[in-house]
């Protein structure tokens, strides 16, 4: 997919990326339906980024709070950066949905006010997570010869107390079984890069944001969980994972040593909800500005104000992650549902798969093709996978999970009412909307 995707933005830099790619290279309708399903399906993830912004304030100011026997965190983590996964009274609902609005609005009012600020602010988030990210990996590779002698400190303030493991050893099927759990944490970045294609200065960066991106997510999620293991151990580590406290955040924090080090792991970790907030927003207001530019949305949504920003396009992405980012308040069980975002990605990449093996045909790169062909049957599998894992809220142990069925087909009902709506209305004007796919935009 990396190959495939590599391919298409340097033959097609545009903006809304792959949506353009599907609507011109494979078919028109299938594109702008998928397209619009995958840019709504883009809203629930911001709002679980909101929603666990807070749960990372939540972690952080408890482990150091209870490190330090500092009782203002403490309280704080207890009665204002509240746990979203326990009991809560009904002021702590609506406080913890008030705090994960804000952010998220926040975010939002800075690209409508000064867009060159939303794309520094992404920037900087995401340097600034990756520095924290890495020093907290620093950190606990530094301690991986004591590591069970200096966590004590922290599983005795938790009350967390390790358990023999007696699960089965390594099972292969298994592991694979885990593989779209993992995924799902590095689709969004392969839409990243190209929904802002145009936008990208230098032909070097068009070429090379994807690699550097999926090589960033292959360290970042491997390593930490690598580092853990070794630290730790899997038996040591698998009893405890599950107390939702102890984790290689919260582990580094306690083994840092000093509070300048604990508190910049900490921000880090809050950033990173943030960052995903910021680049999502930037996203998600490209897709919405391409579709607007092919007539599929009103012309509303591709008009900039006067700082130059698609501000409709961003109070359009506000209003429809609020409204997501009631689900898991109103019922933390709701945040599974919620990643079924997972098996649309699948289907997506299935066709920019197949787009890129049409256009490599089309414009004799054979690699395009090549890699095309290869991802295919990898992608059916994940997606097989992805459907089938109770994981991601598609099916449960029970059987169907109604809530996860009906958030998917509502995603591509959507899709195909906003085409077949826009169809109509362009029709009525005199404008065949089927030749808006027939060329590439303008860049």
């Amino acid at each position: 997919m990396l190959l495939v995707y590599t391919g298409l933005i340097v033959s097609v830099p545009r903006t809304g990326g792959d949506y353009v790619w599907i609507s011109r290279g494979l078919n028109g309708p299938l594109g702008a339906i998928l397209g619009v399903a995958l840019a709504f399906n883009m809203p629930p993830f911001f709002a679980l980024s909101a929603f666990f912004s807070v749960a990372a304030v939540n972690y952080f100011l408890l482990t150091v709070g209870s490190l330090d026997k500092t009782s203002s965190l403490i309280w704080a983590a207890n009665h204002v950066f509240v746990n979203p996964y326990g009991t809560l009274t009904g002021y702590q609902d609506v406080l913890l949905y008030a705090m994960a609005a804000a952010a998220f609005s926040v975010v939002v009012a800075i690209n409508v006010l000064r867009p060159s600020w939303g794309f520094k602010l992404t920037s900087y988030l995401g340097a600034f997570s990756l520095a924290a990210t890495f020093a907290a990996i620093a950190v606990l590779a530094a301690n991986l010869g004591d590591f069970h002698t200096k966590i004590a400190p922290f599983l005795a303030a938790m009350d967390l107390r390790p358990q023999p493991y007696v699960g089965p050893t390594f099972s292969l099927s298994a592991t694979l079984y885990m593989v779209p759990y993992f995924a799902s944490f590095a689709f969004i970045w392969l839409y990243a890069g190209p929904a802002v294609g145009s936008e990208i200065r230098t032909r070097r960066a068009v070429k090379y944001n994807l690699v550097l991106g999926s090589l960033l997510t292959l360290v970042l999620t491997a390593l930490p969980f690598l580092l853990m293991d070794l630290a730790g151990g899997y038996g040591f580590n698998y009893g405890l994972y599950s107390s939702d406290i102890y984790n290689f955040w919260t582990a580094t924090l306690a083994l840092a040593g000093n509070p300048v080090l604990q508190w910049f792991i900490g921000l880090g970790l809050i950033a990173w909800n943030y960052f995903v907030m910021a680049f999502g927003v930037v996203v998600f207001a490209r897709y919405i500005f391409a579709f607007s530019f092919d007539r599929l949305f009103p012309e509303l949504f591709s008009r900039l104000n006067k700082a130059g920003s698609p501000a409709f396009a961003h109070f359009l992405d506000l209003v429809v992650t609020l409204v997501f980012l009631a689900v898991p308040i109103i019922s933390p069980v709701g945040t599974q549902a919620l990643y079924s975002y997972t098996p649309l990605a699948v289907v997506y990449l299935i066709a920019v798969s197949i787009t890129g093996v049409v256009w490599g045909l089309k414009t004799r790169r054979s690699f395009l093709t090549y890699a095309g062909v290869a991802s295919i049957p990898l992608l059916l599998g994940l997606g097989y996978e992805s459907f089938t894992n109770p994981y991601f809220g598609v099916v449960s142990a029970s059987g169907l999970n109604v809530g996860g069925v009906i958030y998917l087909a509502c995603l591509f009902g959507l899709g195909g009412i906003v085409y077949m709506a826009a169809r109509v209305v362009n029709g009525r004007r005199g404008i065949d909307l089927s030749v808006t796919y027939r060329e590439i935009p303008p860049e």
